[in-house]
């Protein structure tokens, strides 16, 4: 694990179908409909949105846009699921979505809405670590366990894979609703990635003794260039260059990573992100899936003050579709449980994200944000 000395982190282990864009009418008379397609049973993907925007009618056809491109690419059937706020815990959340996966073949739920309400991870210092467990795990709570803290993870199956779309907490509601069209309009329009430029990874030296074998070993599925300790032109020579996958691991918090052994030589900060040109990059470490609050430590999950955090980059940046954060190369556990060991080989071998993590062994410390849909052209 990458820690930080002196920090803590509790890290223990409405529905409608989409086969077509929405039809959108208005009259003098009445305000902006859509008419949307019967729902469909045994879906393949779910919508999860926010009582913020479920009736945002423009959200909403953002995403019937990017449904209908994931029906053309993979065959996929979805629903979206509008949450009402007496609906919105994650206990009842992860209850509706074991519901829409009566016939199992539920592979993702992308969660749309900073305000959807999430699971705790971890609370400290003014960082918030969000828990996705309760939703990627079926099983209802007999599947995770619970503290003061948080959700407590034990390895666990990944059954579903959950992806985050959450817009900073503390912009407007029209930059937010820009932010999240921003996203679908891109997921929808940039599917086709091929897997032909270099997987490019800076790691630091101080914390790489196992984890270094498991970033050389992606040189068996494409061509990697793998940097340790990188000066700062090793660096930006990178960023000129586009990459299929771009990875940094060493010790973080949400702002960004220092990839060098030596503290304070070699930060990689997360506004970074909208400057690499790759559809996926990954962050390893100890925080980078969460967020700053202005809560320093209350045991719940507050919400996000500005920008300035890795996940608010699927916002800003116009290449990357998705993103793994958390611990990425894991180890010392008796059977794997990395996303570097169990999901991307499965990648990078043309799966989607999504299908690349069902089945794995998870101990609940990789948070996936954008397209779960997002998948190589191989």
């Amino acid at each position: 694990m990458t820690h930080k000395p002196g920090r803590k982190i509790l890290c223990v282990f409405s529905l409608l179908f989409i086969s077509q864009l929405p039809f959108i009418s208005t009259t003098p008379q009445q305000a902006m409909t859509i008419q949307t397609p019967p729902e469909v049973n045994n879906p393949d993907l779910l919508i999860i949105l926010s009582p913020q925007y479920s009736q945002d009618t423009q959200i909403i056809a953002a995403i019937h846009a990017y449904l209908a491109a994931v029906s053309n690419d993979l065959g996929w059937t979805a629903r979206i699921i509008h949450i009402q706020e007496n609906q919105n815990t994650y206990q009842q959340i992860d209850m509706i979505i074991e519901a829409s996966n009566t016939n199992h073949t539920l592979k993702a739920c992308l969660m749309v809405g900073e305000d959807l309400n999430t699971a705790l991870g971890g609370d400290t210092d003014h960082l918030e670590q969000p828990s996705i467990l309760p939703w990627e795990t079926l099983g209802g709570s007999a599947a995770y366990e619970t503290a003061d803290q948080g959700i407590i993870a034990k390895p666990s199956t990944i059954q579903i894979c959950i992806s985050l779309l959450y817009p900073p907490q503390r912009l407007t509601y029209e930059q937010k609703k820009d932010s999240l069209i921003f996203a679908f309009q891109k997921f929808t329009t940039q599917r086709h990635q091929p897997l032909q430029d270099t997987i490019q990874v800076f790691e630091s030296s101080s914390l790489n003794t196992y984890s270094r074998p498991l970033y050389q070993h992606l040189a068996d599925y494409s061509p990697l260039i793998y940097i340790e300790d990188a000066t700062p032109t090793e660096l930006t020579d990178s960023l000129m260059n586009s990459s299929s996958a771009f990875f940094v691991h060493g010790h973080s918090n949400p702002s960004g990573t220092d990839i060098t052994a030596q503290p304070n030589t070699g930060w990689f900060p997360a506004e970074t992100l909208n400057t690499l040109q790759t559809p996926f990059f990954g962050a390893d470490g100890c925080y980078v899936g969460g967020w700053w609050s202005i809560e320093k430590d209350n045991n719940q999950l507050d919400e996000s003050i500005g920008t300035a955090w890795y996940g608010a980059a699927i916002f800003t940046s116009q290449a990357i579709q998705a993103m793994a954060l958390g611990l990425l190369s894991q180890n010392g556990c008796s059977t794997p449980v990395s996303f570097l060991e169990n999901a991307m080989p499965e990648l990078l071998n043309g799966k989607t994200l999504a299908e690349s993590m069902i089945g794995d062994t998870t101990i609940g410390d990789t948070i996936i944000i954008g397209d779960p849909t997002f998948h190589y052209t191989i």
